[in-house]
């Protein structure tokens, strides 16, 4: 399993983020909350950035989910440990709420 991405950020969209590794370009699915993290990077001229991954290998596609904290990665597998949560649903359900928010909210 591959732990984090350590790179140059070299394309961001509020769904996606492309990191740059020694010319080698990793796309990512990411949160709202992710996004927002990662704007205040785009704007520095290193643009260096590190994001927890969660890689899902499926019959008819390989995807990568990266996330700005360890903490909101460990919430995304929790939600897909819940019957009929996959992998998107649980990504947008982070993109609705902060893990914080979404913690209360169960609580």
């Amino acid at each position: 399993m591959i732990e984090y991405i350590k790179g140059e950020l070299v394309e961001l969209s509020p769904a996606f983020a492309v990191v740059d590794i020694n010319g080698m370009g990793y796309r990512m699915n990411i949160t709202v909350n992710t996004y927002t993290a990662l704007q205040v990077v785009e704007g520095d001229s290193q643009k260096a950035v590190k994001l927890y991954i969660y890689e899902s290998i499926r019959e008819d596609a390989h995807e990568l989910f990266g996330f700005s904290t360890k903490k909101e990665r460990e919430v995304f597998l929790l939600l897909l440990t819940v019957n009929g949560i996959g992998a998107n649903t649980a990504r947008m359900i982070l993109s609705e709420m902060t893990v914080d928010e979404l913690s209360a909210l169960i609580a």
